[in-house]
């Protein structure tokens, strides 16, 4: 999304100087509460202190708890070196654990929220295993820590429902083994959804039975995603699809290069479809209607984004008089323009929904007192774009409807915010990403990149954040310098989508950061 660049310097540079710093704390006092990172919403002190078993077993009473304390258990080993298996039942003695499913007292009604009872044993209770899975996290990050925790009682929630992570594999393929990796991190940092952005400039990354021209040399096969969907469940991550219409569709246009949008003048785009042409239609509910069914999860991202943005520079839809022509066609003559953009989005989130899905897309393209249709409210709308600077005269920036305007029209909305929320490698989008310190001190996912901070009320219809990785430019990084690269990035998104409070300064989050480490392989 490369016109996001604009005037990221300058944010960047305006808060950084607003940055101060505590002085290097330890990253827990022996004798102080646990610390876990994302941070513990609460701690309740007393009892006798626990001590894990040279030969510990993991219980658990429920039979969809087997894979959840059988990793457990080997995470366990990896951890401490003890001797550590997974067992059914819940016969335990003193150094043992034991997993369940039940009430959570003290965290409002959610399956991620879960307790931990310490004393001569561990009792890990989730809602549902959710919950349970993130006791699991919990409790290696605090033997990570020391040998002994104190005795006492920890209950625990997250704010949001959705802390994600999102990768542009459509510019820059990245290995299976990587996206598990990023799994993995996701799981021990209680992150839950990993949005996958399939489709962009350097190529179509899924293997296409329909039209295997579009497919690019680097994809993932049906049986690659089948196999990395089974495998984030385990980890308590929602895979969610985005092929991106009817921009940023370079990788499938460059064997459909009769679909591509032309101008008036005879400029052609390689990133946009025509959606004047019926044909695009074809062949844009063929590749829903094959892939729609691989991804078993809740969401489908249909894009559209930048729909004209012609390299760095934005078009007008003036530019493509057949496109109005086809508005009005469709949508009677007072129909504008965007309406056919707008009728776009409703078409392919009628595809959606009859797969039992619901859809997404992001913001820049709904833009006050434009077009007669509305896009249907159940449509989550990612909120990235600016809206309200004058001296950006640009559409995607300029005109922008407000995340409010968006919540009061019946949209739930992600904030998706250009700074802080990604980071970027390569191209001029990179200037934009913000370092660490600042996003942890200065933001959270109340505060959009408009400025608009929502009320209590209107934060009930955000359902989170994330950190979203953007590679502009393939060739300046790779997927091992990448995974690098976003390690404080993420560990920073966890800790203000899981919510607060705190775990004190940024350099005392960082010196936790430190000892929790990443997770067992």
């Amino acid at each position: 999304m490369s016109i996001r660049a604009v005037a990221a310097g300058v944010v960047v540079m305006a808060v950084a100087v607003a940055v101060s710093f505590s002085g290097p704390q330890s990253a827990q006092a022996q004798n102080g509460p646990p610390r876990t990172l994302p941070s513990l919403k609460a701690w309740s002190p007393g009892g006798t202190e626990f001590s894990l078993g040279a030969h510990a077993r993991v219980w658990y009473g429920e039979d969809e708890l087997r894979d959840t304390a059988t990793d457990f258990a080997s995470a366990l080993r990896v951890v401490t070196g003890n001797d550590v298996v997974a067992q059914a039942g819940s016969s335990a003695d003193s150094g043992d654990i034991v997993l369940g499913i039940g009430r959570v007292a003290g965290a409002p009604e959610t399956p991620e929220a879960y307790q931990i009872s310490i004393g001569t044993t561990l009792d890990l209770r989730g809602t549902d295993i959710a919950g349970a899975f993130y006791a699991t996290s919990s409790v290696l990050q605090l033997l990570r820590q020391r040998t002994v925790i104190p005795g006492g009682t920890v209950t625990d929630w997250p704010q949001y429902r959705e802390r994600s992570l999102m990768l542009d594999v459509g510019r820059e393929f990245m290995p299976i083994d990587m996206l598990r990796a990023q799994i993995r991190r996701m799981g021990y940092l209680k992150l839950n959804l990993l949005h996958l952005h399939l489709s962009d400039t350097f190529g179509f990354r899924l293997d296409s039975d329909r039209h295997p021209e579009t497919t690019a040399a680097q994809h993932y096969s049906k049986q690659d995603i089948r196999d990395l969907v089974e495998y984030a469940a385990r980890y308590q991550v929602e895979i969610m699809p985005e092929v991106d219409f009817p921009g940023h569709m370079n990788g499938i246009l460059a064997a459909h290069p009769d679909l591509k949008l032309r101008s008036a003048n005879g400029r052609v785009s390689d990133a946009a479809i025509d959606i004047a042409n019926p044909r695009a239609y074809d062949l844009m509910r063929d590749i829903l209607e094959e892939f729609l069914p691989l991804f078993p999860g809740r969401y489908w991202h249909l894009g559209a984004d930048e729909f004209l943005l012609d390299g760095t520079r934005v078009a007008s839809f003036d530019e493509y008089p057949q496109i109005g022509d086809y508005a009005r066609a469709t949508y009677g003559p007072q129909a504008q323009p965007v309406d056919a953009f707008l009728g776009l989005i409703n078409w392919g989130a009628d595809i959606v929904r009859a797969h039992g899905k619901r859809p997404r897309i992001w913001n820049d393209g709904l833009h006050t007192n434009a077009g007669t249709l509305t896009v249907g409210s159940d449509i989550v709308i990612d909120y990235w774009s600016r809206a309200g600077i004058p001296q950006l005269p640009l559409p995607f920036f300029g005109t922008a409807r407000s995340p409010s305007d968006l919540i009061a029209a019946g949209h739930e909305v992600r904030n998706a915010s250009f700074t802080p929320t990604y980071y970027v490698a390569g191209g001029p989008s990179a200037a934009g990403t913000v370092p660490p310190p600042i996003a942890y001190q200065m933001w959270d996912p109340t505060l959009f990149v408009d400025g608009t901070r929502l009320t209590p009320e209107q934060n009930t219809h955000n359902l989170g954040s994330g950190l979203f990785v953007w590679c502009d430019d393939p060739t300046v990084q790779t997927p091992d310098r990448i995974a690098a690269s976003i390690t404080m990035p993420l560990r920073v998104t966890a800790q203000q989508t899981w919510g607060p409070p705190q775990a004190g300064s940024y350099l005392e989050f960082s010196a936790l950061a430190d000892v929790v480490g990443e997770p067992a392989a």
